[in-house]
């Protein structure tokens, strides 16, 4: 993510907390870590792998109202948690107000646009905050 170290790094929709070890190794020791989740029971999991304490701080909240001040996060790794939302741009939005300007947004897809409107029963949209013209720096 081009992170350095002493920087915030923040895992939206960690889960098990897979990434939480790479993230760690981007800040550093003096860096923090927060993995954020809204189901309890995948923050335990995360926990009984020895992905929290030193590693990470982990953090049960709903990713639509970040309990975090804006501005106050270096940089954002989520994979695959808006194929989850029923308004990702809103979460879009929330994730860029609690980012620094300029810092890093990186979004994992496990599957296609098309694949996940199939899923969710709707149509291919341009709307999709997803589309590649949505796409662009801020």
């Amino acid at each position: 993510m081009g992170l350095r170290p002493g920087q915030t790094a923040l895992d939206l929709g960690c889960g098990t907390g897979r990434v939480l070890p790479a993230l760690r190794a981007e800040v550093g020791d003096k860096g923090t870590v927060l993995g954020v989740d809204v189901t309890p029971a995948m923050l335990t999991a995360a926990a009984r792998e020895g992905r929290d304490g030193d590693l990470a701080h982990l953090l049960v909240a709903d990713c639509l109202r970040l309990p975090l001040p804006s501005g106050t996060v270096d940089g954002i790794f989520s994979a695959g948690l808006l194929d989850h939302l029923a308004e990702p741009a809103a979460a879009l939005r929330e994730w860029a107000r609690v980012v620094r300007p300029g810092g890093p947004l990186l979004l994992f897809h496990p599957s296609g646009r098309a694949e996940r409107a199939a899923r969710h029963g709707r149509p291919l949209s341009p709307d999709d905050p997803l589309a590649e013209p949505n796409l662009r720096r801020c």
